[in-house]
């Protein structure tokens, strides 16, 4: 048990103990006004205590003996029986102290009555309650242990829950960048042989994009603005490797003042992104990219649509896994909150992505 939930049980435990010994101090002092004696006195204090003391030390042994040693560890025969003992000897001494010593509240001018060494009943109302207040004091314990014991097992799971989505994040995360990177080395590969001079270019933006995935990309969350000048860097990129007479190339994307202090996971438009411009863009037809982000006032749109060449780029070849990757991406971030629509035909190929929207009122980007 966390230290947390127990010091939370131990308050429980002392204000229900409070709420006990108030109310035996009231019930005394009630039957003391009766008399229109002394409300409060030694004997009366000696008497709560030797009336009390029994049921706390049934307590103390049940809470820090029995229940962690047995009940928890699902010993629960030994857990009864154990129990059941303890019950049985609380309430013999209880009886003797009954029959042989004091057990009534001490009334006006008798602080120490005579012993009850002849019950009249075969089990005197006081010996029944105390026999109530054993099983109650148990009862009551294990009730408030089993219930902190459940908060805990649900607190661990969720922290199990947690660390496993979040280690496959990283996971999916780790995929990103050697996808990323073997396709723009692809891209400078191919402009090596065309254009040397701007393949060195090519390189040199490429180096920011991986200052950028490597200390951005780690974060949970990062500002809408940043995502978006990536994205810029990246489409920058592809302007340098086609020619801008056969592939018209389009962006939308809202400025600084609209992106004020909303955050986003890192990387998650990419893949649409990549996948555009890999299999939407041929060097001999006609082609477009179009891409644009819309802020709502609950939800952050993506929308990317460009030209479907892939009867020219497919070549049998199977799927990558980009976008396996963000649909298991965003199911683990959002669940069924995210919206995902991708629909081909046999000219265009589309992506619409609606994610929550989420802003840190703290940031100023």
């Amino acid at each position: 048990m966390n230290s947390r939930s127990r010091k939370n049980e131990s308050l429980v435990y002392l204000a229900l103990w409070g709420i006990v010994i108030a109310l035996y101090i009231i019930d005394a002092m009630r039957s003391r006004a009766q008399y229109s004696e002394e409300l409060m006195n030694m004997a009366i204090a000696t008497w709560l205590f030797r009336a009390l003391i029994p049921f706390m030390l049934l307590f103390a042994l049940h809470n820090y003996l029995l229940i962690p040693k047995l009940f928890l560890k699902n010993r629960y025969k030994s857990y009864a029986c154990f129990t059941t003992l303890a019950i049985g000897l609380l309430w013999t001494y209880q009886t003797i102290d009954f029959i042989y010593f004091r057990e009534m509240i001490p009334p006006p001018d008798d602080p120490f009555p005579m012993p009850h060494r002849h019950p009249h009943s075969l089990l005197p109302m006081p010996l029944f309650l105390d026999f109530t207040y054993g099983l109650f004091v148990v009862g009551c314990n294990l009730a408030i242990a089993l219930i902190f014991q459940r908060f805990d097992d649900k607190l661990e799971k969720e922290t199990l829950t947690n660390a496993n989505i979040q280690s496959q994040l990283d996971n999916l995360k780790s995929q990103i960048n050697p996808h990323f990177y073997m396709n723009m080395l692809n891209n400078i590969h191919g402009m090596i042989e065309i254009k040397p001079e701007v393949a060195q270019t090519m390189v040199l933006d490429l180096s920011r994009l991986m200052r950028y995935m490597l200390y951005e990309s780690s974060k949970s969350g990062i500002s809408l603005r940043n995502e978006i000048d990536f994205l810029q860097n990246y489409i920058g990129l592809m302007r340098v490797r086609y020619d801008s007479s056969k592939v018209k190339i389009h962006c939308r994307f809202p400025g600084p003042t609209e992106t004020t202090g909303i955050i986003l996971p890192p990387l998650l438009f990419l893949v649409f992104v990549e996948n555009a411009f890999k299999h939407g863009v041929s060097y001999r037809l006609e082609s477009f990219v179009s891409l644009s982000i819309d802020i709502e006032d609950s939800a952050i749109i993506f929308n990317c649509l460009n030209s479907n060449h892939a009867a020219q780029t497919a070549n049998g070849q199977q799927p990558g896994i980009g976008l396996k990757n963000i649909r298991q991406r965003l199911a683990l971030l959002y669940g069924d909150r995210a919206n995902l629509d991708i629909r081909q035909s046999s000219q265009t190929f589309s992506v619409t992505l609606s994610i929550p929207r989420h802003e840190n009122k703290n940031a100023n980007c």
